[in-house]
């Protein structure tokens, strides 16, 4: 049985993917431009993983906002 998605995991997930489609990047080229494999990208923002703070970072420095904004648009 898969492990249970943790709400905090989730809501990051759906912040990150909002601030992706409002810059227009599609998952798998953004993925690409961060360094991330497209499948554990799309798990982050289905929020099945928790991401490390290096993982975090790549992907705000990608979407080009500060970490913390993200954390905040995620209510977290």
């Amino acid at each position: 049985m898969p492990a249970k998605k943790s709400p905090a995991a989730r809501a990051l997930g759906e912040a990150i993917r909002s601030a992706r489609l409002e810059r227009e990047y599609g998952q798998e080229g953004f993925a690409a431009h961060v360094g991330l494999d497209r499948s554990y990208f799309g798990a982050v923002e289905r929020g099945a993983f928790n991401v490390t703070r290096g993982t975090l970072l790549k992907i705000t420095d990608g979407l080009g906002i500060r970490a913390s904004t993200l954390l905040r648009r995620a209510k977290l």
